[in-house]
């Protein structure tokens, strides 16, 4: 805007318009100063946030399925996320220096060959046959498809040697360890997303030999979890499922692999978007409850005039000790995705956070857009904390590294296959003040 003026400067012959340009001069440097003042102001309402990158940002949109730090022995061991777009996962100790944002000691696993494209989506881990592995859920294809390329491999870390436990099966998503049928080894959930056709399964173990076995032959199961919901021992699997059935499930398991299926929670609209699934003892009595999001949109899907922000969320689902749950509201916000369970204030109970995911272009320009929340527990009441931030992450998933007074660091990575933009991270770590209510303390 200066250019001009000055190139203007020696065409003005007379003093009445030397005068104007001094008078437009001076409105340009108040203007100049006041705009300044505002650009400070905003610096200061985002100052509490400090983002660090975790690896080389390669890759101008990248698409980051999974974040997750793998627990073994109690402990948080390795630092896991999963690009299915490139073809590999990455994986690093979950060193004090990692998660601080000053260093990984990162490794990258590419598992496509010449007769399969790899595409992971999820890593876990087990301990199979006396052997630590990573358990890599391999949809295979990411696009909607009903072609049987998921696979489910096993990778011992110490060698790096491959094992497919089981191939030729619909887009696969998840697998989860545990001993479902009591023999004493370690068998695993599947999850087979598939597209109109897939399960919800679970893979016996017989001294490495795996069967798989269907609880359920709808398509759209996103996480499947093994866990005790009716404390009688045995491991039971709760599973989350999204294609059109938009409904969260309970396998309950007889103690020697043979299930019956009940609903806990089933959506009245196809469109409802299911996304996540946890399970945690939220209010402390003893027993699991489930924590479930919904707010995908990737299907476009939404009907036209439905706002977001009153149709996706966070609820969670309570355990009576038996296994049998009620439902309780949390909060509606557009694209809830994945959520983060820690007693961010420190009190002495669980609260929650919850990572959104909106996609441009979906919905108006005015719809109210936040990213990330904070739900403080008081008593099993939710206050709402809004984390406002000006850039546009993308998150997909979060991973939690630490929270102590209010302090919060967690790490995720950006998901933009629309290539929307944003200021985007293959991964990266979050620093930030969580605000919390006093007045209940």
């Amino acid at each position: 805007m200066s250019a001009p003026i000055m190139q203007a400067v020696p065409t003005l012959l007379n003093r009445k318009v030397v005068q104007v340009c001094l008078v437009i001069c001076m409105l340009f440097i108040v203007t100049l100063t006041l705009s300044q003042d505002v650009e400070s102001d905003e610096d200061d309402t985002n100052e509490d946030i400090v983002v660090t990158s975790l690896v080389n940002n390669d890759v101008e949109n990248p698409v980051v399925a999974n974040v997750r730090l793998l627990s073994i022995d109690g402990s948080n061991s390795e630092l896991v996320f999963t690009e299915p777009l490139r073809g590999q996962f990455s994986i690093a100790p979950a060193t004090s220096a990692c998660l601080q944002g000053s260093g990984c000691e990162w490794s990258t696993h590419n598992l496509s060959n010449d007769s399969h494209s790899s595409s992971p989506v999820r890593v876990s881990h087990a301990e199979i046959n006396g052997q630590r592995q990573w358990i890599v859920s391999d949809i295979g294809i990411l696009h909607p498809s009903n072609d049987k390329e998921g696979r489910i491999i096993a990778i011992d870390p110490s060698t790096g040697q491959t094992n497919v436990l089981i191939e030729n099966i619909g887009r696969t998503v998840c697998a989860e360890p545990g001993d479902l049928d009591a023999d004493g080894d370690i068998d695993l959930t599947l999850c087979e997303f598939g597209h109109d056709e897939g399960t919800v399964s679970w893979l016996e173990n017989d001294d490495g030999n795996w069967t798989k076995h269907v609880l359920d032959p709808r398509p759209g199961s996103i996480h499947a979890i093994p866990v005790d919901v009716d404390s009688d021992g045995d491991l039971d699997v709760v599973a989350i499922l999204s294609q059109l059935s938009e409904e969260v499930m309970l396998y309950r398991n007889d103690g020697f692999g043979n299930f019956s299926s009940e609903s806990l929670y089933k959506a009245n609209v196809t469109h409802y978007g299911m996304s996540g699934l946890k399970a945690e003892d939220l209010d402390f009595d003893g027993d699991i409850d489930l924590i479930f999001t919904n707010g995908d949109t990737m299907d476009f899907d939404t009907p036209q005039g439905v706002n977001p922000n009153q149709l996706h969320g966070v609820a969670w689902l309570e355990n009576n000790g038996s296994g049998e749950f009620t439902y309780h509201e949390l909060v509606r916000n557009w694209g809830a995705y994945d959520t983060a369970i820690v007693d961010f204030d420190g009190d002495g109970d669980l609260d929650i956070i919850a990572a959104f995911f909106q996609d441009t272009n979906q919905f108006p320009d005015h719809t109210p857009r936040t990213q990330l929340i904070a739900l403080e527990q008081q008593n099993m009441s939710w206050i709402r904390h809004d984390i406002q931030m000006d850039a546009q992450y993308r998150f997909l998933s979060i991973a939690l590294v630490n929270a102590d007074e209010s302090e919060l660091s967690l790490i995720f990575g950006s998901h933009d296959p629309f290539a929307n933009g944003g200021d985007l991270y293959r991964l990266a770590l979050m620093q930030l003040q969580v605000p919390v209510d006093s007045s209940g303390s």
